[in-house]
Parts: C-alpha cells; sequence; structure tokens
C-alpha cells in the first residue's frame, strides 16, 4: 500500500492565527503604556495647576487687602522667593507620593509676573538651583511661555520628568507646564 502526502492547507490558518496573537499582545502592550502615559500627565497637571494656585496664594490677606476698600483688589506676591519655595515643595510633596511613578524629576522654570500700574515685574527661577533673575516689561506686551498676555499678577511653572516604557524599560522624557492667573471680581 502506498500512503500519499497531504497537502499543507492547514498551516496558513496557523500562520494567520499566530500573526493575529502577536498582534493582539503588542497592541495591549502599546495601550497599556499609553494608558499609563495618560495617567502620569493627568496627575502631573493636577499636581502643577495645585501648585502654582498655591503659590500664587500663599498670602491671600497680604494679597487682597490691598486696594480691597477703594477698588478692585490688585494682586501681588509678598515675597517671591517665598511663592517659588512653596511651588516646588508642593510639587516634591505630590511626587513623593507616587514611588515609581516619575524618574528623573526636575524643575525648568517658575516665572511670576507682578503687574502694577502699566509695569510688569517678571521674576524668574530657572533649573534645579532656582538660579534668579529679574526683568521688566509694559503691561500688553509681555507674553507668558505659553503665548498668553500677561494683564494680571500670575504665575508659571515647568517641570521635566521621566517614565518608565513597560516594553523595554527605557525611560520616555517628558515635560509640562501651566500658566495660572487669579480671577478677582470687581
Amino acid at each position: 500500500m502506498i500512503f500519499k502526502k497531504k497537502a499543507a492547507t492547514g498551516s496558513m490558518g496557523y500562520v494567520v492565527m499566530f500573526t493575529m496573537a502577536l498582534l493582539m499582545i503588542v497592541l495591549t502592550l502599546y495601550m497599556a503604556q499609553v494608558a499609563r502615559l495618560m495617567t502620569h500627565q493627568h496627575h502631573v497637571d493636577d499636581s502643577l495647576a495645585d501648585s502654582v494656585l498655591a503659590s500664587l496664594v500663599a498670602d491671600d490677606i497680604y494679597y487682597f487687602e490691598t486696594l480691597e476698600m477703594t477698588g478692585t483688589p490688585t494682586v501681588r506676591f509678598q515675597n517671591v522667593d517665598k511663592s517659588h519655595r512653596i511651588f516646588m515643595d508642593s510639587m516634591n510633596e505630590a511626587i513623593a507620593e507616587t514611588t515609581g511613578f516619575y524618574y528623573n524629576f526636575s524643575f525648568d522654570s517658575y516665572i511670576c509676573y507682578e503687574v502694577e500700574g502699566s509695569q510688569v515685574k517678571i521674576t524668574t527661577y530657572t533649573g534645579p538651583s532656582g538660579a534668579k533673575s529679574v526683568s521688566y516689561g509694559r503691561l500688553g506686551s509681555v507674553y507668558s511661555p505659553k503665548g498668553e498676555r500677561v494683564k494680571e499678577t500670575s504665575a508659571y511653572g515647568r517641570v521635566r520628568f521621566d517614565i518608565k516604557n513597560i516594553i523595554d524599560g527605557s525611560f520616555i522624557t517628558k515635560t509640562k507646564d501651566i500658566y495660572c492667573t487669579l480671577e478677582i471680581n470687581e
């Protein structure tokens, strides 16, 4: 009796099934990485907004008593160095609660814009050491790094951090920034 060799017609189905399984694994890892990145971004956005706002309202009695009886209150920083420390302390506290979440976290810049009359005093802190510089501009001609025209006392903060890629363990560097103002009802 002679046995005939059957044609391998089922092998194409196995190749397609293996390819689909491989694609599903890659897609799952990609979606997990995207979800992790979005979670990190939402957390740092919230922390950044809280920290910059905390630096703006650190001493609300000093800020809001100015011209309170005679017109619209003028927001001023009592001590811009103290506001910078509050910003850094708030961010460090928010980051400390998330071990394994952020790596190589650093402060890129923090800027205080103090508006008084038609003049804007710009105090900039750069880098992790907080190197300070002061400059002045005219109201209406000063813009924040986000491109917004500075019309009132406000603050800007930017941080840099790495997150770990879940696929290969490498680091992805991200920067986040925010520009905040306080609205005062007239």
